[in-house]
């Protein structure tokens, strides 16, 4: 553990329902190292909370531990979509019907996907500020809402949880991203990861990126079966309220929502708008080579590994990987 990245909790502090409100900064994360960080942290100890910095993932599992053990209620964190993942996958793994605290996310990173559709339209330092007022006046309760992360699976490896799917040639894309910040350090001032991935993927749409599609046998109950060449695969819980990016279609039930398109797929350039927005036409459906809408589970065959919430993992195509709703967590959307 990264003993100088977890500031102990203040002196006296009592655990449960008493314990003040707890904000988890990563001061490493591209909007908060903008000089966020600093401004929410006098903000939260303005209004006598607690302030946890974290920056790598022990010190993030430290924290996480700390708040469980004392049964801190009140969790704010201003991160980017990966400390917030990996804060929600270390939750998930809990037992079931285990305590958990009520966490408001706040955009502390680039893309902030999942701050942008728990508190849409929101900016960082007015909702925390909004948050600390409702846990001192006592009205947190009205603003809880309960929503589950995916669960992927892939066995023998542990389930892993998160909010974002990404796939085949989007995967990819995220990826390169990563490789082109570790090997030009300047990017980490310059574009955010969703402005990159759409730059590049247009590229590999276009088959000027020498990115390739992958093969793959997509069955998603409710909405259909696809196998072949896959240009893209996205799946989430998320509702994106925030916005017109929305790229399933409205049919099936489950709180599971896929898009996939298949390289073979009639029109795509010219369905692209409606794919981005969800709004889907009557010849864009799973025989078209368009599988899009909801379900319960989903299993891909040949997937070599997908990007959740922007950090990339590796996976064994030989074996099924399985997708469905993971467990609910209580989040704070004031």
């Amino acid at each position: 553990m990264n003993a100088s990245a977890l500031v102990a909790p203040d002196a006296g502090i009592v655990a449960g329902a008493s314990a003040p409100p707890c904000l988890i900064v990563n001061p490493r994360s591209f909007s908060a190292s903008r000089g966020l960080a600093a401004h929410a942290t006098a903000l939260a100890r303005e209004h006598s909370a607690e302030v946890v910095v974290v920056d790598a993932p022990e010190s993030t599992i430290a924290a996480v531990e700390s708040i469980l053990e004392r049964r801190q209620r009140h969790v704010m964190v201003l991160a980017g979509d990966g400390t917030v993942c990996a804060i929600v996958d270390q939750l998930c793994r809990l037992s079931p019907g285990a305590w958990t605290p009520d966490l408001l996310v706040l955009p502390g990173g680039r893309s902030n996907l999942t701050a942008a559709d728990l508190v849409p339209g929101s900016t960082a330092l007015a909702t925390l500020k909004r948050a600390l007022l409702l846990a001192r006046d006592g009205s947190w309760d009205a603003a809880i809402e309960e929503r589950c992360p995916l669960r992927i699976e892939q066995s023998p490896a542990p389930a892993r949880h998160g909010f974002f799917l990404a796939a085949a040639l989007i995967d990819s894309a995220i990826r390169q991203c990563h490789q082109h910040r570790s090997d030009h350090s300047t990017l980490a001032t310059g574009l955010s990861t969703a402005s990159y991935v759409v730059r590049l993927g247009v590229q590999a749409l276009l088959g000027r990126s020498g990115l390739v599609c992958p093969s793959l046998q997509i069955d998603a109950p409710g909405c259909g079966t696809q196998q072949g060449l896959v240009r893209l695969l996205l799946v989430s819980t998320l509702l994106h309220r925030k916005g017109l990016f929305g790229p399933y279609a409205d049919r099936g039930q489950g709180d599971v929502r896929m898009a996939a398109v298949s390289r073979a797929a009639p029109r795509f350039w010219r369905s692209l708008p409606r794919l981005l927005t969800g709004r889907y036409s009557a010849s864009m459906n799973a025989d078209s080579g368009y599988l899009s809408g909801r379900c319960q589970q989903l299993q891909v065959r040949g997937l070599a590994g997908y990007s959740l919430d922007g950090e990339a993992f590796d996976t064994d195509p030989a074996r099924p990987v399985t997708i469905t709703a993971g467990p609910r967590l209580r989040f704070v959307c004031p």
